[in-house]
């Protein structure tokens, strides 16, 4: 049985009406309402078109003209002309000098609006997300406040009845039963307000495009228990949507913000053709021109220097609107991040006072005595507190929960985001809830087995596989030399033999995969290639033994990227379930890095990391699991320990025998088996010692 479904028992067991309810969680949530752009997604589309107006309008463009009229036209001083006469003319003209700098200029702005539409389109999704969390989270408040009034109508009826019953013996002051009423009297009302805040609520999340039925219920998501300084989050404020908009203004204002001498000058290049009919005449007039016109202000000089300051001003306003932007964002952010780190320790304040009443409640109701008047009235004033404990801690964990929406704002999507909150996360935990339970099953024993001859040579596979099961493995990590690769036809087969024979046995087997130049983009697709090459072969798992230090220390940043980039590509090539070696720095001191590898791998959903903490201190490697696992409670470890003859005495337990490190193997799972950290791998099965 699983941690989760362990948790749920007991309230499965009280509550039967819950075992048809239909978990939603907050991000299927987001996913169903969407971003809420349709608006602005019609504004944008008319932003678009508008900009290509602007860019039609800024190359060549067609004219012309027609007109009729009697004409008087003087041929010579004494000659005149008379007719009637039609003349018309076509032709296109191409804008010069600063018509084109104009029109170019209103391209540069539409396009600058296209942008801003697109920021808008952000500021409406971070809206969208905003009300659905914030309307959520509401949900989930009012569904505890819901299930934790469950039985309060039974308890103040209760109370009234020994109320009542110690009146009438004189054994309590009435002033004092009055005061206890009116206790009772708040908790049961603020109980019957649960139903229709309830619908409401309901009401509330379907308009922004959820679909809920009676069965669906929310579920506490974790929190940010402890953000990073405010000054870390600086630049993620320059992805924050309202800088993108005072950038996209900067930029214009900076392209706008010299203008050659000749911008105050319309000029254009015509190209005519006219025809012309005269009374009179027996045919036609016709002719085709080419030309330039130009026209400008009588102070040209003065025009110019005028639109030179206008550039250099908006430019200047451009940057200290950004900067105060920047400002006003950063001020509101550290108050987010100020409350939300007081509604956190509020939130921790409030869980241990309503376990400690829990814990109140149980004694005095356990202590003999207690029909004496001051002792029921202690015992029912502890029960009203126990009520009004679990409604402020539900609040508490309300309002820690609209801080960290709040905190989202300034950037969910960005990659550096889940660092940015920290490294520790604030989880729901209601009073009645069972802590979780881990299986003795859970904890399973692995080992390495880089030389895997003996296992694939059918004459010895049966011995090997004894000899494993004799030292308590059952989980066998397998290797493939160079040689093996290479006969591939032949090692293919054995591989499907010693599978078939290892899962009779009940071993798990996963395919042992470590050379370190596949993390390099060049040499990826071999591993990749590999991978391909054996994916029809039933192991339980793909375990990747790729030490990033092996390339060199110091480890660059950029290294680290292409670490997470050949997990990702190996599980997305794997059809097994993807494990994973590491040293355990990456998880501690070296996890503030960018990236975050902890993050990232828990974002993969990568399997059991075996955590490589290589020391003889078996206190210190338990003790430094148990911190990588309450920091990082969403990833899966194992505890990788070293009995290799190479290393040094101080890491490797190469001289003890197998007895001992069985019991010791014990210990381990005793201290690590309740924290989540599954099991243990030896490294590895060629120096481990044999049954003495």
């Amino acid at each position: 049985m699983t941690k989760t479904a362990l948790r749920l028992l007991p309230l499965a067991l009280c509550a039967p009406l819950l075992a048809q309810a239909a978990p939603l969680t907050l991000d299927q949530a987001l996913r169903q309402a969407g971003d809420g752009n349709g608006a602005s997604n019609a504004a944008l589309e008319a932003r678009y078109a508008a900009r290509d107006q602007r860019d039609s309008e800024s190359g060549w463009e067609m004219f012309g003209s027609a007109n009729v009229g009697h004409y008087r036209e003087l041929v010579t001083e004494d000659l005149r002309d008379d007719y009637y006469g039609r003349n018309a003319a076509i032709g296109v003209r191409y804008p010069l000098l600063g018509s084109l700098a104009r029109r170019m200029e209103a391209l540069r702005a539409s396009e600058r609006d296209v942008r801003v539409g697109q920021i808008q389109q952000g500021y409406q999704r971070a809206r969208q997300r905003l009300a659905i969390r914030s309307s959520y989270a509401d949900w989930w408040r009012a569904s505890q406040e819901q299930q934790l009034c469950r039985d309060v109508q039974g308890a103040a009826r209760n109370a009234e009845e020994q109320l009542r019953t110690r009146l009438a013996g004189q054994w309590i002051l009435p002033s004092d039963a009055e005061l206890m009423r009116s206790e009772w009297t708040a908790v049961t009302r603020r109980c019957q307000l649960q139903d229709d805040l309830l619908v409401d609520i309901r009401t509330s999340l379907r308009s922004l495009g959820l679909t809920l039925d009676d069965s669906s219920t929310p579920v506490a998501m974790p929190l940010a228990g402890q953000p990073r300084p405010l000054e870390a989050w600086r630049t993620q404020l320059d992805s924050n949507p309202r800088m993108a908009r005072r950038d996209a203004e900067l930029s214009l204002a900076e392209q706008n913000r010299q203008r050659p001498w000749y911008s105050a000058i319309d000029a254009y290049f015509n190209v005519t053709q006219t025809v012309e009919q005269r009374s009179g005449a027996g045919d036609n007039g016709s002719g085709l021109s080419a030309g330039v016109t130009f026209s400008a202000p009588v102070d040209l000089l003065d025009y110019g220097t005028a639109r030179n300051r206008e550039g250099e001003a908006r430019y200047q306003a451009a940057i200290q609107a950004r900067e105060q932007e920047h400002g006003a964002l950063l001020r509101e952010l550290g108050k987010v991040l100020e409350q939300q780190r007081r509604n956190a320790n509020e939130y921790v304040w409030r869980s241990e006072r309503r376990t400690a009443l829990e814990r109140i409640v149980a004694e005095r109701r356990q202590r003999t005595g207690l029909d004496a008047g001051e002792a029921s009235l202690r015992l029912m004033q502890a029960e009203v507190d126990r009520y009004n404990a679990g409604f402020a801690q539900i609040a508490a964990w309300h309002a820690a929960w609209l801080q960290d929406a709040a905190l989202r704002l300034f950037g969910d999507d960005s990659a550096d985001f889940d660092a940015l909150l920290g490294d520790q996360r604030l989880r729901w935990q209601a009073v009645d809830e069972a802590p979780a339970e881990v299986a003795a099953t859970d904890w399973r024993q692995g080992v390495y087995l880089w030389h895997s001859q003996a296992l694939l040579d059918p004459r010895k596979r049966d011995g090997e596989l004894q000899a494993l099961k004799q030292a308590g493995m059952q989980e066998l990590n397998l290797g493939l030399d160079a040689v093996q690769v290479a006969n591939m036809a032949s090692t293919r087969p054995a591989l499907d033999e010693l599978l078939r024979s290892a899962h009779a046995q009940g071993f798990k087997v996963n395919l042992l995969l470590g050379d370190p130049a596949w993390i390099r983009p060049r040499e990826r697709g071999q591993l990749l290639a590999l991978i391909e090459q054996l994916r029809a072969l039933p192991f339980d798992g793909l375990h990747l033994d790729l030490e990033v230090e092996q390339l060199g220390w110091p480890v660059p940043d950029q290294r680290l990227h292409d670490w997470l980039a050949t997990l990702r590509a190996a599980k997305a090539a794997s059809p097994w379930p993807l494990h994973l070696s590491s040293h355990p720095r990456w998880f501690l001191e070296e996890a503030r890095r960018t990236p975050c590898v902890p993050c990232e791998v828990q974002k993969m959903d990568i399997g059991p990391i075996s955590l490589m903490i290589y020391t003889r201190n078996p206190s210190s490697s338990a003790s430094r699991a148990l911190q990588i696992a309450k920091r990082w409670p969403g990833l899966k470890l194992r505890l990788a320990q070293s009995v290799e003859t190479d290393q040094p005495r101080d890491i490797s337990w190469a001289d003890t025998g197998q007895r001992q490190l069985q019991e010791q193997t014990t210990h381990w799972k005793q201290a690590l088996l309740p924290a989540g950290i599954s099991g243990i791998d030896w490294q590895s099965w060629t120096e481990y010692p044999r049954s003495r």
